[in-house]
C-alpha cells in the first residue's frame, strides 16, 4: 500500500497531471479538500487543474499508515523548485486516502510551509 499512495501522490505533482482536469478526476475524490498553506480552504472543482510552469517537486520521508480499512494517511515533505530563479520552498504535507471502487482516491490535504 505505501508504495501505491506514494506513486500516486507523485503523479499529483507531475506537470503532465496537474494540467489535466481528466487525470486529478482518476486521483482526487469528489468530495475533495484541502487546507492549502497559504491558509485557504479548497474544495474540488472537477474542472479545475493545478499546472504551474518552471516548477519540480522532491517528496522526502515519506510514510504511509492505514487508519482503518480502505483509508491511509500519508506523511512527507516537499521541496518545490521554482526553477526561474532556484528558489526552494519546504512544506510537510499530509494526506488521506480512500479506496473508492478499488480506486485509492485523495479525500483531504493539508501542506504546511516550513522554513
Amino acid at each position: 500500500m505505501e508504495q501505491t499512495i506514494l506513486n500516486l501522490e507523485k503523479q499529483l505533482l507531475d506537470p503532465i497531471v496537474r494540467k489535466s482536469a481528466d487525470k486529478l478526476k482518476e486521483l482526487l475524490s469528489e468530495d475533495f479538500i484541502e487546507f492549502c498553506s497559504s491558509g485557504e480552504i479548497y474544495k474540488y472543482n472537477p474542472n479545475d487543474t493545478f499546472f504551474e510552469e518552471n516548477v519540480s517537486f522532491n517528496i522526502m520521508n515519506f510514510t504511509c499508515a492505514e487508519l482503518t480499512e480502505g483509508y491511509a494517511l500519508a506523511t512527507y515533505k516537499v521541496d518545490k523548485i521554482y526553477k526561474e530563479d532556484n528558489v526552494t520552498k519546504s512544506s510537510i504535507r499530509s494526506s488521506i486516502w480512500k479506496l473508492i471502487d478499488d480506486k485509492w482516491k485523495m479525500i483531504f490535504h493539508q501542506g504546511t510551509l516550513i522554513k
